[in-house]
């Protein structure tokens, strides 16, 4: 169980939106970040419950001679579509959500953040405080995904496609903090943490 006295800040966007570099200045303020994508590899790695069903799931194939999940294999299932990732999810998702939890009760802060592309669909949202979505323009995260992972623009397109639309983050979200280059971050996380703080 979440300790309710604890602030907590899901932070969500979509793929190029800078949701990390948003997090970064909150670690750089000393609050904590919870990388939900770092971790839920690592309990992919590490949880043999979760090997067992991505076989019965996707075949042998899944996981490879050193016990890890074929990282190729998995992403060729989720973009196949939105119900292939869910089922996916189901299988990842709680056992991430255990592992954010046990990582919350050993924070010695009384405000933490969660970083999650996604916050919503996975039902992190339920345990924040209050929960921000970075939004920017869509050509600047195609430029940005682009330049990253050195894809063409057609395939970056593709990428935002399979999630969902920022601006229905952006509604379902109690704060939003744009990072489009231009507006100043910090003004918008001065802002932010003090909305955090009164919730």
């Amino acid at each position: 169980m979440v300790n309710r006295q604890l602030s907590i800040i899901g932070v969500t966007g979509g793929i190029g939106s800078g949701k990390s570099l948003v997090c970064g200045l909150l670690e750089e303020r000393g609050i904590p970040v919870f990388y939900t994508d770092d971790e839920a590899k690592l309990e992919m790695r590490e949880n043999e419950q979760i090997h067992c069903e991505l076989i019965n799931l996707l075949g042998p194939e899944a996981i490879d001679s050193e016990g890890a999940p074929v990282k190729a294999v998995i992403a060729n299932y989720v973009c196949r579509g939105p119900e292939y990732a869910h089922k996916i999810n189901n299988i990842v998702h709680p056992r991430v959500r255990e592992r954010m939890h046990r990582w919350i009760v050993n924070q010695q802060t009384n405000c933490v953040a969660i970083e999650s592309a996604l916050l919503f669909e996975s039902g992190f949202n339920a345990d924040c405080t209050v929960t921000v979505a970075v939004t920017a323009p869509l050509e600047t995260r195609v430029s940005r995904i682009i330049r990253r992972d050195h894809i063409s623009r057609d395939k970056a397109l593709e990428w935002i496609s399979l999630q969902m639309p920022q601006e229905q983050k952006a509604a379902l979200a109690d704060y939003d903090i744009v990072n489009d280059a231009i507006t100043p971050l910090t003004p918008q996380l001065a802002k932010l943490l003090t909305f955090s703080s009164n919730k």
